[in-house]
């Protein structure tokens, strides 16, 4: 028993610390994981910040929404990067169109540095795509005009 804990400790220890020194490397990582089990790929992404680690209830709080909305949206079929924003050397937010059957999930990744690793300090995610792609079309029309 002792052993398959040990074994697994070390399996999740080496999986949190992969793809750490970008943001990059821990979004790929994230979505491998999503496309097989959503639940590990927010423990994933959740554990590259250790303070997040600690609320736990937040963390199922995200994995039953998503839960819910894939029994809504239909078949997940991939994900593409809308925006990818460095803000000074320290800060990046990269923002995601997840794409299901139904109509795409927008995730929105805040990354943060301190000294040497990247850690995901905020994540939201939200279906409200149609209003922006408004909010988008206006500014554009009234910039023709």
């Amino acid at each position: 028993m002792r052993k398959i804990i040990l074994v697994f400790s070390l399996t999740l220890l080496t999986t949190i610390t992969y793809g750490q020194n970008t943001t990059d490397g821990i979004t790929a990582e994230f979505f491998k994981k999503y496309e097989q089990d959503t639940d590990a790929a927010f423990d994933y992404i959740f554990g590259t910040n250790k303070w997040m680690v600690e609320n736990k209830d937040g963390i199922e709080n995200v994995k039953f929404k998503i839960r819910e909305y894939k029994n809504l949206m239909g078949k997940y079929i991939g994900f593409e990067r809308l925006t990818d924003k460095p803000l000074g050397e320290s800060l990046k937010v990269s923002v995601y169109l997840i794409k299901y059957e139904r109509q795409p999930l927008r995730f929105i990744f805040k990354y943060y540095k301190s000294k040497d690793k990247w850690m995901l300090y905020n994540f939201k995610f939200d279906e409200s795509i149609d209003d922006d792609l408004e909010e988008i079309m206006k500014y554009e029309y009234l910039n023709e005009n």
